[in-house]
């Protein structure tokens, strides 16, 4: 039994476990990924955060480098595998949750192989999860390169041409 469950260890997940760690909080960080930063690695090659290092760092560890630049996804990448490690943060990666219940005072934290137990639980997962693709997308032409932003890399990927980009509607229902 955990005080706390931390579903994500990605920049939310990893602060909320810095801090959770600094009130000697007993707890157990989920990821679905086989290390920390590994979303970011599969992110398209020439992304840069559009917010300065000096703002993008976590609690407890500053970026390296001129705070004034901005970093690429490959530096947030290593800097959240750093982050983990600096601060052993006691994450059980490959652990995808597939449901969550709630019973009297208690959640039952379900992944593939295991399940949880804890008082508490952070959804720190991040948006977007799932890519929404309109089903109209199959009755267009084979001829026409289709690719959600979750799949883009690089402009290799794509027909000499012009491009047109969709998208940015979160929608719930």
């Amino acid at each position: 039994m955990y005080n706390t469950i931390v579903i994500g260890a990605g920049q939310a997940g990893l602060a909320v476990g810095y801090y959770l760690k600094q009130f000697n909080h007993l707890f157990l960080i989920l990821d679905k990924s086989q290390e920390a930063g590994e979303v970011w690695d599969r992110r398209y090659d020439s992304l840069v955060l559009f917010t300065p290092r000096a703002f993008s760092s976590l609690p407890g560890l500053e970026l390296i480098g001129d705070p004034q630049d901005f970093p690429t996804k490959d530096e947030i990448s290593q800097y959240l595998k750093v982050y983990a490690e600096s601060f052993n943060l006691p994450i059980k990666f490959n652990s995808n949750v597939t449901s969550v219940q709630k019973m009297n005072k208690t959640f039952s934290i379900y992944t593939e192989h295991m399940e949880y137990k804890a008082e508490n639980i952070i959804i720190a997962t991040g948006p977007f999860q799932k890519p929404r693709i309109p089903a109209f997308a199959k009755k267009l032409s084979k001829d026409i390169v289709q690719l959600h932003s979750s799949e883009y890399k690089n402009p290799s990927q794509l027909k000499e041409g012009n491009v047109l980009v969709v998208g940015g509607v979160y929608m719930v229902t």
